[in-house]
């Protein structure tokens, strides 16, 4: 291999490496600045830093006087000088005006809200240290009482909280005691970690009616005089103007503000409800006792299974059977029956009745085999759908089909498949099932009314029932009378053409329906005895069923408050 080639370090650049002896600094002056490059570099000699910048508008608006320079003009109102700068954009402006101007609403808007964000979490913070000193003042307080020979009374002397002085009278003395001492035991309950709801809610209860008694005392000659102004002003108004030829606008308009807000919080209260006297269903009425009515029940029942036992030709062993489980489920149809029938009689002797008589029956109903040549057996199963329906929207409007006609028609034929389609029911718990669902899905079970699809159903068993034991079919030919009236009603009061046109037709076919029910009824008296039994039969069921389960409820709500009580009991503690 060849032998590496080593180059000699040059003298001069080994001298400036070497050289370690200290050198003179320069100490050449320029006497004028120099101009390099389009930069002006200022003289050696002088001290001074190097300015930003200028655009060439702030060059512009630059005022010369003499030999100073004074600041720019402000660039959004160009007339004034400016006096400050934007921190973010470095805009020159020249008031408060200028800087929240639309033109410079980026930067103003972010600041304002930068600012409104950390005023708030500031305030936030300020709270909570507020509260915790707060929080600790009345432990203190509350120790210290417990120590004091007078408690709480005497420690608020002492620090001159409350005032010896007997001119400023006890109660007023008494009342900032029981303040403060109810205070103090909050701040303890709220430090501790047990569960004391019961006494948090005694204490704020407490608190709030110190502080409206004092308030009361104050205000109630201005409150009692104002509402009975009030009360002649409203009568003054309305007494010379015909309330029925008025709109509820026009209602609305009459009332003053302070009577709106009173009407608006009886609406969200559910104290309008209170001001409409309950309307009493004239089907709860029969002229019969519950026994004489369950005893023709029973006559007829066993009529009816012989019948049927007999043309079905079954054995005598199921014969007898099928009759003894009918008399057992009369039995208990009998005492339901008994009980509904003494507390309308009790309802009746306390109470005005406020009853309708039934509807008027339709003079024209057609006879069955002009509409049908052979109707199926389970339209029956159909019929107590339509009345299940027909019942629970009457209800719930109160009777009155008058002012809410498209609404009752509206929910009958949203709860009831038998009118508003072609579905056929092959029981009367499927039917009443099915109205039930319907409740729900469509939401019209009122939340403070939980029964209401349980009376619908007693309703329906009341109407099957009859009026009396001779006229048993009247009470239903009476309901689908009214249900056909409306319906007719409320379709003559629709246009014909247009989106109405759709709505006329429902209410055509659902007129259509009630009136074959109606024909059906008049040549099956016979079959209203069973189902009026079967119904009150399915009744007591869902009664028993209800019972049971509030029974279940409530026993597993004791338990479980018993178990909390046990688990807030220590079975160890330490004593101090």
């Amino acid at each position: 291999m060849n032998a590496p080639f080593r180059r000699r370090m040059p003298q001069s650049l080994k001298n400036i490496l070497t050289d370690i002896s200290p050198r003179n600094q320069w100490t050449e002056t320029e006497s004028d600045a120099v101009s390099r490059d389009g930069i002006m570099l200022p003289h050696r000699g002088q001290e001074e830093l190097i300015m930003p910048s200028k655009t060439p508008e702030e060059v512009d608006g630059m005022v010369v006087e003499g030999s100073h320079a004074r600041s720019a003009i402000c660039m959004m109102c160009k007339c004034k000088p400016s006096c400050y700068t934007c921190p973010r954009c470095n805009l020159h402006y020249c008031s408060l005006a200028c800087y929240q101007s639309p033109d410079h609403s980026m930067c103003s808007e972010t600041f304002y809200k930068e600012s409104v964000l950390k005023e708030l979490k500031d305030m936030g913070k300020t709270e909570n240290e507020g509260r915790k000193k707060m929080h600790k003042m009345l432990l203190s307080l509350r120790q210290e009482a417990d120590r004091t020979d007078g408690g709480m009374e005497s420690l608020l002397k002492e620090s001159n909280i409350v005032s010896d002085n007997e001119d400023e009278g006890q109660l007023e003395t008494a009342e900032k005691v029981q303040v403060m001492e109810l205070l103090s035991r909050l701040a303890e309950l709220q430090q501790s970690e047990k569960e004391n709801s019961t006494e948090i809610e005694g204490i704020l209860r407490s608190l709030k009616e110190i502080g409206e008694g004092g308030k009361l005392k104050n205000e109630d000659m201005d409150e009692d005089a104002e509402s009975t102004e009030d009360e002649l002003d409203l009568a003054e108004r309305v007494s010379e103007l015909d309330i029925d030829k008025l709109s509820e606008e026009e209602l609305w308009e009459l009332l003053s503000g302070k009577e709106k807000t009173m009407f608006v919080s009886l609406l969200k209260d559910g104290g309008v409800a209170k001001l409409v006297p309950p309307w009493k269903p004239w089907w709860e009425e029969h002229e019969e006792e519950g026994r004489a009515m369950i005893e023709m029940l029973d006559e007829k029942i066993s009529k009816v299974v012989t019948d049927n036992s007999t043309t079905a030709e079954k054995p005598d062993t199921d014969h007898k059977t099928k009759v003894s489980q009918e008399r057992n489920n009369l039995g208990k149809s009998a005492k339901t029956f008994k009980k509904v029938e003494g507390e309308t009689q009790t309802s009746k002797d306390k109470e005005s009745s406020t009853a309708q008589s039934a509807p008027p029956i339709s003079d024209k109903i057609p006879t069955l085999s002009s509409l049908c040549a052979k109707p199926s057996p389970l339209i029956c199963f159909g019929l107590v759908n339509a009345l299940y329906a027909y019942a629970f929207s009457l209800c719930l409007v109160n009777n009155d089909t008058d002012s809410l006609m498209f609404e009752f028609c509206d929910i009958v034929l949203a709860l009831s498949e038998a009118l508003n389609s072609s579905r056929v029911f092959s029981s009367i718990h499927e039917a009443i099932e099915s109205g039930e669902s319907r409740i729900y899905g469509e939401g019209y079970l009122d939340k403070e009314d939980r029964l209401g699809p349980s009376r619908a159903l007693e309703a329906v068993a009341h109407i099957m029932t009859g009026k009396n034991v001779k006229d048993p079919a009247g009470y239903c030919l009476a309901a689908f009378s009214q249900l056909r009236s409306v319906l007719s009603k409320a379709r003559k009061s629709l246009s014909k053409g247009g989106e109405a046109k759709e709505t006329r037709q429902k209410y055509f076919l659902a007129m259509k329906k009630c009136e074959f029910m109606q024909a059906w009824i008049t040549e099956n008296v016979h079959q209203m005895y069973a189902l009026a039994i079967e119904l009150w039969n399915e009744h007591s069921k869902r009664e028993c069923v209800r019972r049971n389960m509030e029974k279940t409820k409530s026993v597993v709500a004791n338990n479980l408050k018993k178990e909390k009580n046990r688990a807030s009991v220590k079975a160890i503690e330490e004593l101090s």
